[in-house]
């Protein structure tokens, strides 16, 4: 039996309310040579046919979206978080 309209929009209007309550979680930006590459879809960090922009050491992130050891983030994409021994987005204190 499939649920209701009225119970998946009302299921939604929780969610939603939850997600306004949540606060955002930021991440620092650390990197081993100067920027960190910002690519639009998660996968090989190596791949540079899907690169659409940089980050820079340093730079704060909002993200939205983890996948495995990617974030999706309010900067326009998906960048590693860890990778070869390092930490290249790290979750600020009490973001977490």
């Amino acid at each position: 039996v499939l649920p209701s309209d009225e119970a998946l929009a009302e299921s939604l209007r929780r969610r939603q309310e939850e997600l306004k309550k949540e606060q955002p979680r930021r991440y620092l930006v650390q990197t081993q040579r100067g920027f960190l590459n910002v690519h639009s879809e998660p996968g090989d960090p190596y791949r540079s046919d899907n690169v659409v922009g940089r980050l820079f050491e340093g730079d704060i992130v909002i993200g939205i979206q983890e996948q495995d050891q990617w974030l999706l983030h309010e900067a326009g994409g998906w960048s590693i978080r860890f990778h070869g021994g390092f930490e290249w987005l790290k979750l600020l204190d009490g973001d977490g």
